[in-house]
């Protein structure tokens, strides 16, 4: 089947340029640093991320009004993992590091995957304390316990109720404990790759794969559910739900709404580029950033689009929802503040150089996840400095180098 041979050659291709675009590493005789992209998560009033050099961080933000290092307050911490060098790294040192997921927090505990093929449970007041990991007392864990490592983890964890899901790049969700980081189960290989979060919903795990597929898995023991979708174009981003349809990025530069149940779309919207990150579903409308550098405000039932904007630079990391307004930031490191209404948009200006209009608002790339708190939203650029953006004076207040 010519068609069928093409899809697959053009998947492969994909999957090898994301695959370079990741990683980032190599033997070159130059000692290189692994590139991640992790988030920003944020409960009760802290924030917790990964940097690009592989450490996980406790940021407290309360009384931070720059010029403090990092560190200098109570509640702040970092935790490098440890990976012995296995083929990961050209030296013989501790492997090089990279997390690419947000972390996720439940409960007073802090669960990130890394890229090496590891999961971890960190206790943020251990953590702080300097003991050394695990304290399993404390409800601190990595999976696998042994130093052997799975395949990579690209997206990020998700803890529901006492129970941790993460997709791997061997094509397998993994359920763990939270509590004990005790494996719960393994789901069969559902594609050859998984870099995405699933998302659950009453008792429902799903998935998006690179080959196209839109799969449900029960949360109770990982088996598969009777609907499943495929479609002509593999799935790039990870899937949003609402209201029961599923909403979800492709290769074919659509997005694309599908109805659990249906097998075929809702509707489609193509636009210039890829829809990397997971869009966001606010009271019927749903937004959308895309790598032609527009965000997009669609009608969650039709795809009618409602307004759009363009940021000038790609947009890797999702919209986030703040009160009535929207907050963008595109790769090139501009902040953004939108009217949910009708896409009119405030850039937020350089807090070293704010009569500079050639400075972007962070100066740095951002590829990573935002998170607010208390009308503050904070940005992690790619230098590893948090920007921290007051939302009611539309002004950078402070960055903090990691």
């Amino acid at each position: 089947n010519i068609t069928m041979n093409r899809k697959k050659i053009i998947k492969i291709v994909l999957i090898s340029l994301l695959s370079i675009a990741l990683l980032g590493t190599g033997c070159t005789g130059v000692e290189r640093n692994p590139i991640g992209f992790a988030g920003i998560n944020c409960e009760d009033g802290l924030l917790y991320m990964g940097t690009t050099d592989g450490r996980v961080v406790s940021v407290n933000p309360a009384s931070r009004m720059g010029g403090e290092p990092f560190l200098a307050f109570d509640q702040e911490w970092e935790y490098k993992p440890n990976i012995p060098s296995k083929g990961f790294s050209c030296s013989s040192g501790p492997a090089p590091v990279s997390i690419y997921g947000t972390p996720a927090v439940s409960d007073g505990v802090v669960c990130t995957s890394i890229y090496n093929g590891k999961i971890y449970m960190l206790n943020p007041a251990t953590r702080e304390s300097g003991l050394p990991f695990p304290q399993l007392k404390d409800g601190e864990w990595s999976y696998p316990r042994s130093e052997d490592l799975l395949a990579p983890f690209v997206g990020s964890p998700v803890i529901v109720g006492e129970s941790v899901y993460a997709c791997c790049s061997d094509g397998k969700v993994y359920a763990l404990d939270k509590r004990y980081g005790d494996e719960l189960w393994i789901s069969e290989e559902l594609d050859n790759k998984l870099w995405i979060a699933p998302v659950i919903k009453d008792g429902a795990l799903y998935i998006s794969t690179f080959s196209g597929k839109i799969i449900g898995l029960s949360i109770d023991d990982g088996t598969e559910l009777p609907w499943s979708y495929e479609a002509d174009a593999g799935f790039i981003s990870s899937p949003a739900l609402y209201q029961d349809v599923i909403y979800v990025g492709s290769f074919d530069r659509s997005l694309y709404a599908i109805r659990i149940g249906d097998t075929s779309p809702l509707w489609q919207f193509p636009a210039e580029n890829w829809f990397w990150s997971k869009p966001v579903i606010d009271n019927g409308v749903l937004y959308t950033g895309c790598l032609d550098g527009y965000i997009y405000a669609l009608n969650a039932m039709t795809g009618e689009e409602v307004w759009s904007f363009n940021t000038g630079d790609p947009v890797v990391a999702p919209p986030l929802l703040v009160g009535d307004v929207l907050v963008v930031a595109n790769e090139a490191g501009d902040v953004y503040i939108l009217n949910q209404l009708n896409g009119s948009a405030r850039r937020i200006k350089n807090w070293t150089e704010p009569s500079n209009e050639n400075k972007t608002t962070t100066g740095a790339l951002v590829r990573s996840a935002l998170c607010e708190y208390q009308n503050k939203v904070y940005v992690r650029s790619q230098d590893d400095v948090v920007h921290a953006i007051d939302i009611l004076t539309e002004r950078v207040i402070w960055k903090l180098p990691l």
